[in-house]
């Protein structure tokens, strides 16, 4: 079925709804969706500014080496 379709069938299905669970539920779903992408968005975006960070020279790198070993220690 087309994305949009289905999206256009579920807002005339919840129109017509009465049931106040119904509406509570999909509230939650919708409201948990928006939190993962704002998650989401933000953790693309430190990532990005790390990278510009390290390409300026200004992040921290470390050796294959030395990140083992700080798991290591970080274990104990």
């Amino acid at each position: 079925m087309d994305k949009e379709l289905s999206k256009l069938e579920l807002i005339e299905m919840l129109l017509h709804t009465t049931k106040e669970t119904v509406l509570n539920k999909v509230r939650a779903i919708l409201e948990e969706a928006q939190d993962d992408r704002m998650q989401n968005d933000a953790f693309y975006a430190m990532v990005d500014e790390r990278r510009e960070e390290y390409e300026h020279g200004q992040g921290e790198s470390l050796s294959w080496e030395e990140v083992k070993q700080n798991a290591r220690n970080a274990k104990k």
